[in-house]
C-alpha cells in the first residue's frame, strides 16, 4: 500500500472517497451501538474479514486470530453472538484515524489505511484500553453502495483479551 494515497482517490472522484470514509466510520459506530446484526452488511457477499497481529503480518502468516470469509460465516459468528457466547457485557468505543485511500482504476477497488484505538466499556463502568492498530481495507462498489471487499485488522499487541465476542 503506498505511503501517500490521499490524491489518487480524490482525483478518481471526491465523492468515493467521502463514501469510503464513511463506510470505515459507519462500521465503527455500528460495532459501538452494539448493532452487530449489521456487521455482515458491511462486507461484500465473499468478503474477508481478518484479525491477525502485526508480528504475524509481517511475517505473511495467514492464520490470524479470527477469519471470516463471506457474509455466511459472518452470520454464523453473529448467531453465536446471540446464543452460545457467554460474556460479560461491556460496550467498545472506536476511535479511527483519518483514513488515507487510493483507488485503483484496473479493479475499481479503493485500498484504505486507518489508525484506531478501541476502549472497551464494562458494565460496571470500568474503561480499558483494549486494543491498537491498523484497519487495512479493500473497498468495492457493490450496488450503489461501498462494501468491504477485505478489512485485514492488524494488531499492535500479540496480548489479547480472550473476550474478542464483537469484531473490532
Amino acid at each position: 500500500m503506498p505511503s501517500v494515497i490521499e490524491k489518487p482517490v480524490a482525483q478518481s472522484g471526491g465523492d468515493q472517497y467521502r463514501e469510503a470514509a464513511e463506510l470505515i466510520a459507519s462500521y465503527g459506530h455500528a460495532m459501538d451501538d452494539g448493532d452487530i446484526d449489521l456487521w455482515p452488511q458491511f462486507f461484500t457477499p465473499n468478503g474477508i474479514y481478518l484479525i491477525t497481529t502485526k508480528e504475524n503480518h509481517e511475517a505473511g502468516l495467514p492464520i490470524g486470530i479470527m477469519r471470516c470469509v463471506g457474509r455466511g460465516m459472518m452470520i454464523d459468528r453473529v448467531k453465536a453472538f446471540h446464543t452460545a457466547n457467554i460474556f460479560e457485557p461491556h460496550t467498545y468505543n472506536h476511535i479511527i484515524g483519518y483514513p488515507t485511500m487510493s483507488y485503483d482504476k484496473a479493479t475499481g477497488c479503493v485500498t484504505a489505511r486507518s489508525n484506531f484505538q478501541v476502549i472497551r466499556v464494562m458494565e460496571t463502568g470500568r474503561m480499558d484500553l483494549y486494543a491498537t492498530g491498523k484497519y487495512l481495507d479493500v473497498i468495492q462498489k457493490e450496488g450503489s453502495s461501498l462494501k468491504f471487499k477485505e478489512r485485514v485488522v492488524v494488531l499492535d499487541s500479540r496480548n489479547v483479551d480472550i473476550l474478542l465476542v464483537v469484531p473490532l
